[in-house]
């Protein structure tokens, strides 16, 4: 999907967004920290595209996607077709400059293989979010596999979706509570 098909996804989605929890609980909360997360990165990435900076601004929308099927797959919230496996293929390069597109998806890659080793799963074995904890580390797992495979196509737009989708998958399950940061905190929007 391109960049302007991406974004024209999430804002279809995002707009048909309604919170599950009742008004005033606790989940109520957590799916408005979802909500302002997907708002969030929607508005930086259509600041990118404003300056001309595609690359920037497909990662931000991938970034809010991730966060719309994690919110979603937790039921904190509810959206048109939740993707949970998105085609990260097909995609149009955002950017014209295959360097800087290049440096962008290694770092990406890099910033995804850091996140999921930083990470430990919190809920202890018998708790009910366990599940929930180990599917998106396996969600995250498999889009940094997915990634690796666009690299080695040399579809480097794709892998950088697949790289930001991922992560967003590990910042939403810490800010969630899924999972304890053994290291590299700042890495994580908590």
């Amino acid at each position: 999907m391109n960049q302007a098909d991406c974004r024209e996804v999430l804002i279809q989605r995002k707009n048909r967004i309604k919170p599950f929890p009742g008004k005033g609980t606790i989940l109520f909360s957590s799916a408005g920290i979802f909500h302002e997360m997907i708002d969030a990165y929607l508005a930086d990435g259509d600041r990118f595209r404003s300056t001309g900076d595609l690359m920037n601004a497909y990662a931000s929308y991938w970034y809010a996607l991730g966060w719309l099927d994690a919110g979603t797959i937790l039921g904190l919230i509810s959206s048109l077709d939740p993707g949970i496996q998105p085609d990260f293929s097909g995609g149009t390069r955002p950017d014209p400059d295959t360097i800087r597109m290049d440096e962008k998806a290694t770092r990406y890659r890099s910033l995804l293989g850091m996140a999921l080793e930083s990470l430990d799963l919190a809920p202890e074995r018998d708790a009910s979010l366990f599940a929930a904890a180990e599917q998106f580390m396996a969600i995250a797992r498999s889009c940094l596999n997915r990634g690796v495979s666009l690299d080695q196509e040399s579809e480097r737009a794709g892998a950088l979706a697949a790289y930001s989708y991922g992560f967003a998958w590990l910042d939403a399950g810490v800010r969630f509570g899924l999972f304890r940061i053994l290291k590299n905190r700042e890495l994580f929007t908590i």
